[in-house]
């Protein structure tokens, strides 16, 4: 049986802040209603950890990727995922969008808390 090891506290705080602002920038949790079988939250979950851990906790990608159990392609898409063609993504701007959506929603949440120094 795998162990995954216990992620720090203050990541695990930093983490949860953005996943639920990564909650408010799509519209609030009302709004989350109206996708009914919305199936994609665990991973805007993930995509939160690996921003905070490679963003706060300095972590390399395979650091992350064996931390989280996920691949290290997971974590390379979420890093790099365009968080603007995200944003225009969720505004209904464009119909299609080739990057890692919960990784932009998550790196969209990340830079707005940063910015309000809410960490």
């Amino acid at each position: 049986m795998e162990i995954i090891k216990k992620v720090d506290s203050g990541i695990d705080e930093m983490a949860e802040k953005v996943f639920m602002n990564s909650i408010k920038i799509l519209g609030g949790l009302r709004k989350l209603i109206d996708y009914r079988n919305l199936t994609w939250l665990p991973s805007l979950a993930e995509a939160a950890y690996v921003i905070v851990l490679r963003n706060e906790g300095m972590k390399t990608y395979r650091e992350i990727a064996e931390e989280l159990g996920i691949t290290e392609n997971t974590v390379r898409n979420i890093v790099n995922a365009d968080e603007k063609e995200v944003e225009m993504y969720i505004k209904g701007e464009i119909e299609k969008v080739d990057e890692h959506v919960a990784g932009g929603i998550a790196k969209l949440a990340y830079k707005k808390l940063k910015q309000n120094k809410d960490f």
